[in-house]
């Protein structure tokens, strides 16, 4: 790829979550292929921006300023320094291409991308947004559905759903799939992970990875672990994630007496080593795009339990790559996890069925391909 072609990856904040992981991905992807990379984020709420510049070899700027508890005028006294700033990395930088991840980074970068000449301006949809006032929703629809953007991107065939209702035209959309690295079985790095966990080589380890939010629904997870150890007592139970439940699902643990085997990891950086460690992943949420975090865990050839969800239903398809479940039930979920706990054989061929299944069709090297494709095609 030649040195002139450059690519511009916007989001709206820098937290720990699913667009986020697959941005940084995504850029990571496209530096090692030669293509020019510029990482733009509209502000820093997680305070994470030094640390995952020292991570990645590509510039990647803060545009503006958030104050945890500020409130939303304070905040967004930011908007107009912050946009003007955006103009002029885009100006400076000269992408062939931007793309924009999530709604809030389309109503800010779409149209300035635009204003300033970029040729190929790429907005994309990884799931409906919580809270997502309707004003807004009128005004993504707009930008999206006018010239302004060339390629409106779907990761999911859930999300085009719902861009669909949205009032987004049919003919503006494309569905690529998220990809994510593979993660290698590693029983040196299970071993070591599983000791500093302080885990016996005889228990078990559920993991969940997500963001400590209502749509998450990591309290279920918790309900059904108290079940679950009244069946087995070598069941250990983690979160890696961070939010604003951190508290209440503290208490929950506590109230349930499980506060020696369910842990609150906070946010890891080594989660590959931890899905290593674990012998089953859960991820019971009520409302899903694309999980990352789902395919990560299948990947590393871990069995799963998730909610039966279009999203999710798309990646897991089938009781031999994934066992599924209506949302909402503890119950049944502590059912299901005693059942492949204790039947580990037929629990590791669905973990092996579903690794093969992710390296097929939801690699990082096929997704972005196609978005190879839409960067290039003017290009070549």
């Amino acid at each position: 790829m030649s040195n002139e072609c450059g690519i511009i990856f916007f989001g709206s904040q820098i937290t720990t979550g699913g667009a986020q992981r697959v941005l940084l991905d995504q850029a990571s992807w496209f530096h090692a292929k030669g293509w020019r990379v510029l990482v733009i984020f509209y502000y820093d709420k997680d305070g994470k921006r030094s640390e995952w510049q020292a991570q990645y070899p590509f510039p990647i700027e803060v545009l503006s300023t958030y104050t945890r508890g500020g409130g939303a005028i304070k905040n967004l006294s930011g908007l107009l320094p912050g946009l003007l700033r955006l103009d002029k990395a885009i100006r400076e930088f000269k992408p062939q291409a931007m793309e924009c991840f999530t709604h809030d980074a389309n109503l800010i970068g779409i149209p300035i991308a635009w204003l300033c000449g970029v040729p190929i301006r790429v907005a994309t949809h990884h799931g409906q947004f919580v809270n997502f006032s309707k004003l807004r929703a009128r005004l993504h629809t707009a930008i999206i559905n006018s010239s302004m953007t060339t390629h409106f991107v779907c990761v999911s065939s859930r999300a085009r759903k719902q861009a669909l209702e949205e009032g987004i035209r049919d003919d503006k959309m494309r569905v690529i799939f998220n990809g994510v690295r593979p993660i290698e079985k590693d029983i040196s790095i299970r071993a070591e992970t599983r000791a500093n966990l302080g885990l016996q080589a005889v228990d078990k380890m559920v993991i969940n990875v997500g963001r400590l939010v209502p749509e998450k629904a990591q309290h279920l997870l918790i309900d059904a672990a108290a079940i679950v150890r009244k069946h087995r007592s070598d069941v250990h139970f983690y979160i890696a994630g961070e939010g604003p439940l951190q508290d209440s699902l503290t208490r929950q643990i506590q109230t349930h007496g499980l506060e020696n085997v369910f842990s609150l990891l906070g946010n890891r950086a080594d989660i590959p080593a931890l899905l290593n460690a674990a012998d089953l992943f859960v991820l019971y949420s009520e409302t899903e795009g694309m999980p990352v975090s789902l395919m990560e865990a299948m990947s590393a050839g871990l069995p799963v339990i998730a909610s039966d969800l279009e999203g999710i239903a798309e990646v897991v398809n089938g009781a031999d790559t994934g066992t599924l479940i209506p949302f909402g039930d503890s119950s049944l979920l502590a059912k299901k996890m005693v059942e492949m706990l204790d039947h580990p054989e037929q629990s590791e061929k669905q973990g092996c069925n579903g690794q093969k299944r992710i390296q097929k069709h939801f690699s990082l090297d096929r997704s972005c391909s196609k978005y190879e494709d839409i960067f290039s095609a003017d290009f070549v």
